[in-house]
């Protein structure tokens, strides 16, 4: 896959060259900006699954508790009832606090696709002004007729900057 890596001087220009490109169909578009942007994706569901994740937990502990002690294995130790739920919670919470840290952990790597030990875009010499003043969209393209018609569009939307990305 080639592609391309074009600089735009403000978030207005970036935006535009985003709508425009999103036309091409072959192209798979990725922006890079020194600040968020106001039209940023709705938040991640990882929150969710990380609750769910502890909580769903939690009761499969305590349920897995409840029958050994109840049905699997009974012992009448000192006249305690056989369904003594206050010894049961301490397992549950822990094992349900690190079902959630997990969940949380590998949640983050996958939703950010990690570990992304390299990509080609770190190797262009202006994108080092990405974290600073400029807004830079990364164009890839499976096949050169599509990215020929991405910088045919570009050619009209006068970029600071384009770069042909290593393969």
């Amino acid at each position: 896959m080639s592609g391309v890596l074009a600089a735009f001087a403000d978030e207005a220009a970036l935006e535009e060259a985003t709508m425009r490109l999103s036309l091409v169909p072959a192209c798979r578009l990725q922006t890079y900006t020194p600040r968020p942007l106001e039209d940023d994706p709705p938040r991640s569901r990882l929150p969710l699954v990380i609750l769910l994740a502890g909580m769903l937990s939690a009761a499969a502990i305590f349920g897995m508790e409840t029958y050994a002690d109840t049905a699997s294995y009974p012992l009448d130790i000192g006249g305690r009832p056989l369904f003594s739920w206050p010894s049961l919670v301490p397992m549950a919470f822990e094992g349900g606090a690190l079902a959630a840290v997990a969940a949380g952990f590998f949640g983050f790597l996958i939703a950010n696709r990690l570990p992304h030990l390299h990509d080609p875009v770190d190797e262009s010499e202006g994108f080092r002004r990405a974290t600073r003043d400029w807004y830079f969209l990364a164009i890839r393209a499976p096949d050169a007729a599509a990215l020929a018609e991405a910088l045919s569009i570009l050619d009209e939307l006068h970029p600071e900057l384009v770069e042909e990305l290593p393969a």
